[in-house]
């Protein structure tokens, strides 16, 4: 009887090879042969893969929080304190930039980067546990500065379903769309209830730009330029001092109605705009939104008063049209009394957010030293995780740790890049071609520990 693995049918090293723990032993043995490399670098593969893990209920999102400059402080994408460093490095070593990409979105565990803060043109759609990116064909030119961006993808990477015989069916989809979406402000005017919008597809591999009217008047010297985010299909950003709204917008209806015609100025899409409605008596400073646990939660919280306010929008009340809301109606007020706060000065603590895997878990960061505090609210109960982090308020981002990566979208022919490096990057290839030091290589092997549990 022959010991030799190779022997075996291909059918059943494929059942053996999906029962590795996690991708990281997937990412290490296929790479010990090209024959294992082609069973376990197929769809089906994939498929198989996580159809085992969503049979035993593995398929839960469990997700992590990055701050605009890499930096991780929960240490789920893997034990180093910035685990797109060497992504960010690669990209700024193969363009040739004078500073590191900046982080601009996420959506899923994609990452949407910028070469520059100011005057974006050049943008990598980027996969930090792959360490591999796609550049854009650079955006056209805007009269400002600073122009707000959006970035959401038509359907997830994977999706399981209840099958016929009790089970899981997990659905690939490999051809999804990539959206980035840049907000373009009237260069003459600080209001209006109409604005242009650039929309760039990885279908079409183009920038187009389109018209869209509000109900409300936008204030645009009002929006967070720094901060949007994916709910629903839709991208929101929202204004976060006087006068707080939300302003929502479906790219994908927006770029399905774009006319080919370059002299039509017909508005196709009217915006939906919520009005974040407060009284004198019970006022929302909002500090933080976005996505969390299939609801668009906003927090604000109040120093001198020590209490945070959770106020969770559901589909329905965010659905069509101009809204208003009244913020009186939170979901839930929390007393961050001595007992929840680091210090006892509570004007020298401002909220991070909640943990996206657990509503228990409360974040904050203590000014000054800039430490970073994990609160348990049932039990009132604290520990220091982070020492010393540059994480300015609500500028972190939430980004899922996946069971298997998302791939990069193919853009059309048209769209790569001329002389220039191939758009995605394979991280042992790289190691051959880049002359890293041992600290780069020890940061590979951390990108590899991905803890999926």
């Amino acid at each position: 009887m022959s010991t030799n693995i190779n022997e075996l049918p291909d059918a059943l090293l494929v059942e053996i090879f999906c029962r590795l723990p996690d991708y990281k032993s997937v990412s290490q043995c296929k790479y010990v042969s090209k024959h294992w490399y082609a069973l376990m670098s197929g769809p089906s593969f994939v498929g198989r893969f996580l159809s085992l893990r969503s049979d035993h209920q593995q398929l839960q999102t469990n997700c992590t929080l990055i701050s605009k400059s890499g930096d991780e402080f929960l240490n789920r994408m893997s034990s180093s304190s910035q685990p797109l460093r060497l992504l960010l490095k690669r990209i700024m070593s193969c363009y040739g930039l004078k500073e590191e990409p900046v982080l601009v979105c996420t959506y899923n565990d994609l990452v949407l980067c910028c070469a520059t803060k100011f005057e974006q043109r050049d943008y990598y759609i980027c996969n930090p546990y792959t360490i591999q990116w796609v550049p854009l064909p650079p955006a056209p030119q805007v009269p400002h500065q600073y122009s707000p961006e959006g970035f959401i993808c038509d359907h997830p990477y994977y999706n399981s379903k209840k099958d016929d015989r009790g089970g899981h069916a997990v659905q690939l989809n490999p051809e999804y769309e990539c959206i980035v979406m840049r907000l373009i402000y009237p260069s003459d005017q600080t209001f209006s209830s109409k604005f242009k919008v650039q929309i760039f597809s990885s279908k079409t591999g183009e920038w187009k730009e389109s018209i869209v009217s509000s109900p409300s008047v936008v204030y645009f010297y009002l929006i967070r330029l720094d901060v949007s985010f994916a709910y629903k299909g839709m991208l929101f950003w929202g204004a976060v001092r006087e006068g707080n709204f939300l302003i929502g917008l479906d790219p994908f209806m927006i770029n399905s109605t774009i006319s080919t015609n370059a002299d039509d100025t017909v508005d196709h899409y009217t915006c939906r705009f919520i009005e974040l409605e407060q009284t004198s008596d019970h006022y929302f400073p909002l500090r933080c939104f976005g996505e969390h646990r299939d609801c668009l939660r906003m927090c604000g919280y109040n120093p001198r008063c020590r209490v945070l306010s959770v106020r969770d929008l559901t589909e329905e009340e965010i659905h069509g049209g101009s809204v208003k809301l009244c913020m009186e109606n939170v979901k839930k007020v929390y007393l961050l009394d001595n007992g929840l706060m680091p210090t006892d000065d509570p004007v020298r603590n401002h909220v991070l957010g909640f943990d996206p895997n657990n509503d228990d878990i409360l974040y904050l960061q203590r000014y000054g030293d800039r430490d970073i505090f994990r609160c348990k609210v049932s039990t009132k109960e604290w520990s220091k995780i982070a020492e010393k982090r540059e994480i300015r308020y609500c500028l972190h981002l939430r980004l899922v740790v996946p069971l298997w990566p998302t791939p990069l979208p193919r853009l059309p022919e048209h769209a790569q890049p001329i002389l220039s490096p191939a758009p995605a990057f394979n991280l042992r290839v790289c190691s051959k071609v880049h002359s890293n030091t041992a600290a780069e290589k020890d940061h590979e092997q951390e990108l590899l520990d991905v803890q999926h549990h």
